[in-house]
């Protein structure tokens, strides 16, 4: 082989790992992701979306749920007004979109 063909097939494996690691480091990276619940400034529950859960919890206005199923999570079964926290519907860290109660102070957010 010539000194050019052995440092294009070189070049090939470089680029090759290079987005394999990447590859891995982004699959890693997704795989810890945390939400966190906020309630006025406080930080009340942090976990896994990954797990299957559900949370309940104690606003200024009334209680609430927040479901996780699947990767993703939602606010249901809450007690306010207007149910807007409920109507974001399911989130997750694709989509990303922190989900408030205002009447409850309570937010659902990615850390």
């Amino acid at each position: 082989m010539k000194k050019k063909e052995m440092m294009m097939i070189l070049g090939v494996v470089v680029i090759a790992a290079v987005i394999f690691i990447a590859v891995q480091f982004m699959n890693t990276q997704k795989n810890k992701d945390v939400v966190r619940v906020i309630y006025k400034s406080d930080t009340v529950l942090e976990f896994d979306p990954n797990k299957d859960a559900e949370y309940w919890f104690d606003g200024s206005y009334g209680k609430l749920m927040v479901e996780v199923k699947e990767g993703q999570w939602r606010v249901t079964n809450e007690e306010c007004p207007n149910h807007v926290c409920s109507s974001t519907g399911w989130v997750s860290a694709d989509s990303y979109l922190p989900i408030i109660c205002l009447p409850n102070e309570i937010s659902v957010e990615l850390k």
